[in-house]
């Protein structure tokens, strides 16, 4: 388990060897929550492209639009199946978690720890948790759903929907990778193939249309697993690569996830969160997403509502509240290019403020969340105390399942490809 930290040094992802602790309660809550979210946004999505509204707050490229209006004439298919992550800051541990938690992004293209997660858990099943049966009941303590198990679950189930009486799957990635990464992509292929799902690893050039299916070699393929973005795939076709497999497989609705995964942005949280947007869902809607959206603004010069629902300048608003507030690209990911207000002066913070104006609607300012913190421990660590981390808590919510994701860092933007550690995490199970 190791990130390219630059695409060329190797560095070892660590596990931290205390795991969180969820209960049975919390992860059905969950589940039901990230899958009624997903259907909420299903639902919304199909009406994109008849909706300005839609249109501004999750904005596309021009050429973006262009190509989604290319593969989905008549509106997105169904099913409209997104294997996604929610990243939380779920304080496990607080009786009262509801009341802090929040959902602070959506991953539903490439997502990651789908191989990290997993070995993370059974490595400290099998090495750590044995010396804790001292004090924890190992009965009772069983490791979270497999990301991969889910994952499968989902295209073979995603596969018979559309008709197809097989799950061959090309697991598509483009071979140009920016600076750093991770090669979970081979591994969570060669998992699928003992588990029994023929799956293989290409780039999209490497898929061809033949006689109406995707071919790759002699193989036909009936899904597609995508860890590419629109804008990947466009910028190929200008360059002169043959894209015209992965267009008739969106067109098929043959991809997962599909095009209602393309709007991860992080002013999806607006549409959630601003009051403005009401009228699109019910009130027991309104009152869950009131409860775990962050407050999310799209940056430009415009009038809004703050997070007590005043009208407000936001631009001011944004430059006089740097301790209260983030500032992200809409849609970068990585944790690439974010900027914390307590973390920075107020210099800095004007300047990152220029910057998301001079290109408006590229950029959100959302309300900060606190993370929760812990002390790990860490054999090699002489010292008298560790270091605190922050620890994030993603989920991935299928009708099959959830899995977790639990990360820590020092960092408050905390993620594995900035030298970030996995969290073990592990379900509590009330005796019967």
């Amino acid at each position: 388990m190791v990130i390219y930290a630059d695409g060329k040094t190797v560095e070892p992802v660590q596990i931290q060897l205390v795991p969180c602790l969820l209960t049975t309660a919390q992860s059905a809550y969950l589940q039901a929550l990230g899958t009624r979210i997903r259907r909420v946004l299903n639902r919304l999505l199909r009406t994109y492209f008849n909706d300005p509204v839609l249109q501004q707050v999750l904005p596309l490229t021009e050429d973006e639009q262009a190509w989604i209006k290319q593969l989905a004439p008549h509106g997105f298919p169904e099913p409209a199946t997104v294997f996604e992550r929610l990243d939380t800051n779920l304080t496990a541990d607080d009786p009262e978690w509801p009341k802090t938690f929040r959902i602070l992004e959506f991953n539903s293209v490439g997502v990651g720890c789908l191989h990290f997660m997993p070995i993370a858990n059974r490595l400290l099943a099998e090495r750590i948790l044995p010396m804790l049966a001292p004090t924890l009941d190992l009965a009772t303590c069983q490791p979270t759903t497999d990301h991969r198990l889910l994952l499968r679950r989902t295209l073979e189930q995603h596969a018979k929907a559309i008709g197809r009486s097989t799950c061959v799957t090309a697991l598509v990635e483009r071979r140009e990778a920016s600076a750093g990464g991770a090669d979970e992509i081979l591994y969570v292929s060669r998992w699928l193939q003992e588990q029994g799902l023929p799956t293989v690893v290409v780039d999209p050039r490497e898929l061809e249309l033949r006689n109406g299916e995707v071919v790759h070699h002699d193989l036909v393929i009936d899904v597609i697993y995508r860890d590419f973005n629109l804008h990947e795939i466009i910028s190929i076709e200008n360059h002169g690569g043959h894209v015209d497999a992965v267009k008739h497989a969106f067109r098929h609705n043959q991809v997962v996830s599909g095009l209602t995964g393309e709007f991860d942005h992080k002013s999806l949280l607006e549409l959630l969160s601003n009051p403005e947007f009401e009228r699109y869902f019910t009130v027991s809607q309104r009152r869950t997403f009131q409860d775990f959206m962050p407050w999310t603004r799209l940056l430009r010069e415009r009038t809004t509502t703050d997070p007590a629902r005043t009208e407000v300048d936001l631009v001011p608003y944004v430059r006089t509240h740097r301790e209260q507030l983030v500032l992200k690209p809409n849609r970068a990911y990585g944790g690439s290019d974010v900027v914390i207000g307590c973390d920075a002066t107020q210099a800095a913070w004007e300047e990152a403020l220029g910057r998301a104006l001079g290109k408006p609607d590229t950029w959100v300012a959302q309300e900060i969340a606190t993370l929760p913190s812990a002390e790990f421990f860490n054999p090699e660590n002489h010292r008298s105390s560790a270091p605190t981390e922050f620890v994030t808590i993603g989920f991935t919510a299928t009708p099959h399942g959830i899995a977790f994701v639990g990360r820590s860092s020092t960092d408050r933007i905390v993620n594995i490809s900035r030298g970030g550690n996995l969290v073990p995490i592990f379900i509590l199970r009330r005796p019967s």
